[in-house]
């Protein structure tokens, strides 16, 4: 299971990426419960073992929500 993870949540990022994300959140130009949720599943990707540069669009998303107050608040408060 450990060896496939990397392809199966890249085909889970793949479809993300390519098929459901409209940008610049995830259902477009309103930020919805979508987009924490895709933040936080995508700062998983490096220790599943996905290159997060193959995926522009989550990258992307992931530094824009790093950028919000809320988000750098609740990080902090896990610390």
């Amino acid at each position: 299971m450990r060896r496939k993870v990397p392809d199966s949540v890249g085909a889970c990022y793949e479809l993300i990426e390519h098929h459901m994300f409209r940008g610049p959140w995830v259902m477009g130009e309103s930020y919805t419960i979508c987009d924490p949720y895709l933040f936080t599943i995508a700062q998983w990707m490096e220790a599943d073992g996905v290159d997060p540069s193959r995926f522009r669009k989550v990258a992307e998303h992931r530094h824009r929500m790093s950028q919000r107050a809320s988000v750098q608040k609740a990080i902090a408060e896990l610390a």
